[in-house]
């Protein structure tokens, strides 16, 4: 009888565990997740206000970014100046959302993310800036 040698052993349980899928085993008191897209419920006003809002952060750090763009200050800091400087925008968005009844983990979860993807895009631009500046210095 001759011996099957199998080179990775564990490689095999995982792409055995891969072929096989999730198991569709769940437990009795777990219920059913429903899976099926649902169209918001926000108002047609409540969703210009926001979008109000996203406009008008999204105009105050153009404006303070064009005001600090040849700041020599480390591009961290410039870019907290940025944000900090446009932070009160964002509370009309809020405001928005809380006069909807919108669970508070959402509206900070936006907010969060507006706030986040803001930050890389004026970390970005101040950093070009900076790069330019030096570049000029230093042939």
């Amino acid at each position: 009888m001759t011996s099957l040698r199998i080179p990775n052993p564990g490689l095999l349980l995982a792409a055995l565990l891969m072929l096989a899928g999730p198991s569709g085993v769940r437990a009795a008191s777990e219920p059913e997740l429903q899976q099926e897209w649902q169209p918001t419920t926000l108002s047609e006003a409540t969703l210009a206000k926001v979008n109000q809002g996203v406009e008008a952060y999204q105009k105050c750090l153009n404006d303070e970014t064009r005001a600090h763009y040849q700041d020599k200050d480390d591009s961290r800091r410039v870019t907290d100046l940025i944000l900090r400087n446009c932070e009160s925008r964002l509370t009309a968005i809020t405001s928005a959302f809380d006069a909807e009844k919108v669970p508070g983990a959402i509206s900070d979860r936006y907010v969060r993310s507006k706030r986040s993807r803001a930050a890389q895009q004026v970390v970005r631009v101040v950093m070009q800036a900076q790069a330019a500046r030096y570049s000029e210095t230093h042939p």
